[in-house]
């Protein structure tokens, strides 16, 4: 997934760089096993961390410190309310943040804050859970408990929003929407199992063949029923 994004980001930000970014969690580089901050240190002079959670930012500050990543600004504060100046940021990374309230509005009040901190021109990256996805869709049906327990969600998940519905508010609230897709189309229990099998086995050939199966997999981004396999749908926006 980390190689998924990072060729996503590659394209998007192609040419673009310099001043300060803002990350919306820390979550991946407190516990996942991939950290996405170092995508952007060669792109931008001054990166931000900010998580709810004391325990979370503290986390990601030690592990990425053990990890020699010349990074330390993990901040506790809460996306919906942003302890900083308007017009401060040139990017803000909100990846898989806003999916867990349990009411659009805040997903609303936390867009509205991310405009507030960008400066004119700068880009908003923004991913959420995709409701288009069947799995997705059917996933939410069922109680956090049930899909906790087969590990497959260890994590409460919230409400989304359709890419159509995230577009336009969007650009209702200033934002001009420039990208748009879908990634991550391996189904999670695929990942999950293939993560189990990358551990437990010793054979390089055999992760090699996995790792190109998800390779593989990706491709279903190119056609035009991406925004119904992919498990994430990811926007670009500009403040204007």
């Amino acid at each position: 997934m980390k190689e998924v994004f990072q060729k996503l980001m590659n394209e998007w930000l192609d040419g673009i760089g310099g001043g300060r970014a803002l990350k919306t969690d820390l979550y991946d580089e407190a516990v996942s096993a991939y950290s996405l901050i170092p995508l952007f240190r060669q792109k931008y002079e001054h990166i931000i961390g900010i998580d709810l959670s004391f325990d979370v930012a503290l986390a990601a500050q030690r592990r990425m410190t053990a990890d020699q990543i010349d990074w330390r600004d993990a901040v506790v504060a809460d996306v919906r309310r942003l302890a900083f100046k308007t017009d401060s940021f040139n990017l803000v990374l909100s990846h898989s943040t806003l999916d867990h309230f349990n009411d659009k509005k805040d997903i609303i009040v936390s867009l509205k804050e991310a405009f507030r901190v960008l400066k004119p021109g700068g880009l908003l990256i923004i991913t959420l859970d995709n409701p288009s996805n069947p799995i997705i869709f059917l996933r939410n049906l069922l109680p956090h408990r049930l899909m906790k327990s087969f590990g497959i969600i260890p994590y409460y998940m919230g409400v989304t929003l359709f890419r159509s519905e995230l577009i336009r508010i969007l650009e209702s609230n200033g934002f001009e929407v420039s990208e748009s897709t879908a990634i991550g189309h391996s189904p999670r229990i695929l990942l999950i199992w293939i993560g189990h099998i990358l551990k437990w086995t010793g054979s390089g050939r055999i992760n090699n063949l996995l790792l190109r199966l998800l390779a593989v997999i990706e491709y279903l981004e190119k056609l035009p029923t991406r925004f119904l396999t992919g498990y994430f749908i990811v926007v670009r926006a500009v403040k204007r």
